[in-house]
Order: C-alpha cells, then sequence, then structure tokens
C-alpha cells in the first residue's frame, strides 16, 4: 500500500502525518485530537519514482549518459579496466609499452 500524508484543519491541532492507506480508503480521523476535519496533501513523493522518457527526450538523455559514462571511464584507469577486462587492458597496457620503447 502506498504511504500518503496528511493534514488536520483544527485550528488548535494542525497536527501532520503519513499512513500506508489503500488508495480507496477514506480519509482518516487525526491520530491526535481526533478531529474529521482533515486533508489529504500532495507531495513530491519519496523520489524513487520512475520516470518514463520517449521519442527525441529519450534520445538525448541516451547520449547524453553516455558522454557522461565516456567521460567517467576515461578519468579513472581502474574504472577504464573493469570496462575493458583484465586481459584486454594488460593487453592494450603492454601494446602501449612496446611502442614507447621502440621511439
Amino acid at each position: 500500500m502506498p504511504t500518503y500524508e496528511f493534514a488536520c484543519q483544527n485550528t488548535e491541532c494542525k497536527n501532520e502525518w503519513e499512513d500506508f492507506r489503500s488508495i480507496v480508503a477514506p480519509l482518516p480521523e487525526c491520530p491526535k485530537c481526533n478531529s474529521k476535519e482533515v486533508i489529504h496533501l500532495v507531495s513530491g513523493g519519496s523520489g524513487k519514482g520512475r520516470v518514463e522518457l520517449s521519442g527525441r527526450d529519450l534520445v538525448d538523455k541516451a547520449k547524453a549518459d553516455q558522454k557522461d559514462f565516456k567521460r567517467q571511464v576515461y578519468s579513472d584507469e581502474k574504472t577504464y579496466a573493469n570496462v575493458l577486462g583484465e586481459g584486454k587492458y594488460q593487453q592494450l597496457q603492454t601494446q602501449l609499452d612496446r611502442g614507447k620503447r621502440n621511439r
């Protein structure tokens, strides 16, 4: 069940709380003063929701993520080795070392 936020509208109480409830359940009473003057608050949520992208937004996001990933990989040698695989990374390093010695 989802978590909902509520606020008591009683001028003497003004209590705010969260409650796990079904979406079809009636508004609860205030747990502090038992008032029925309760409203359902609209909040930003937990930040764990999913955002669906499509069309041009999806393509732009994928390209931006790819650029960020490349930048991250090339900036850190350990990450680069993990992405390539240790064997391939060692092979490339050996080739680079041989090239430097031949100059």
